[in-house]
């Protein structure tokens, strides 16, 4: 479990459940991604913590993984200055990208811990991306 926690980046996204760490056991997903244009040479990705913020579908090192590095903390939760506008949410590429689910993913470590979130972490991943809104009720994944 401890390999497993450092997969979690400082910003909230879970690097053991995207798709660039989990080529290493999915040829087809590894093809996948090298014709969206991901360079052969930075997959798999070994996670956030481990290649110091410089995400292959990045061209330079993650601004928000310098400044929790800057400001010493392991997640962004534990700065002065949480939340800040580095992890505010956007809807440009909103339906392809995981960034505007990082506040979410950081009060849940917050709130219930960094091994309770891993457990749930593929599932809010999944309400995201498949769920759907209901105004009062927020999103639900469809258990048909």
């Amino acid at each position: 479990m401890q390999e497993r926690k450092k997969l979690v980046a400082p910003c909230g996204i879970d690097c053991g459940i995207c798709e660039l760490y989990m080529s290493r056991d999915n040829q087809q997903l590894m093809d996948y991604l090298l014709v969206k244009g991901i360079p052969k040479e930075k997959l798999p990705c070994d996670g956030c913590r481990s290649i110091n913020g410089n995400c292959p579908v990045i061209p330079c090192q993650c601004d928000t993984f310098k400044c929790a590095e800057t400001n010493k903390v392991d997640f962004c939760f534990e700065c002065d200055e949480f939340p800040c506008s580095k992890l505010a949410p956007a809807v440009d590429r909103a339906d392809t990208l995981p960034h505007n689910i990082k506040l979410f993913n950081l009060c849940m470590i917050k709130k219930s811990g960094l091994e309770d979130f891993i457990k749930k972490s593929l599932e809010i991943k999944q309400t995201y991306y498949k769920g759907k809104m209901e105004v009062g009720k927020g999103p639900n994944l469809d258990k048909s």
